[in-house]
């Protein structure tokens, strides 16, 4: 989890209230793909990625050669994030936000 803190999350981050603005809540925005690719590489299942290219083409079967959809089928992100406790880039936006709102309140209310 250190790692992604410190290599990902730290630019995302990084003035994300100014630029955040521009984020869609859409699942095809490239920021949250990119971290969702990210959060594979890092905490995914990595024996089932593994498994995955331990067969050569030639020692399967004749019929079988061809790989099926199951093979190109990417891991699903959600239950990682939920278990590494990591927010998305549009939930990071709207913490940092709340956390700007709330420092302009309380030290102006001072």
């Amino acid at each position: 989890r250190t790692i992604y803190s410190a290599l990902f999350e730290s630019h995302l981050t990084y003035g994300i209230t100014a630029w955040g603005a521009t984020l869609k809540n859409r699942p095809d925005e490239k920021l949250f793909i990119a971290q969702k690719n990210c959060v594979r590489i890092l905490f995914g299942d990595l024996e089932a990625y593994l498994n995955k290219h331990a067969t050569c083409a030639r020692a399967r079967p004749f019929k079988s050669q061809k790989l099926g959809s199951s093979f190109h089928m990417k891991e699903h992100t959600k239950p990682i994030f939920n278990r590494c406790k990591i927010l998305t880039v549009q939930n990071i936006y709207k913490l940092q936000c709340i956390n700007e709102l709330f420092k302009i309140i309380f030290f102006t209310c001072l």
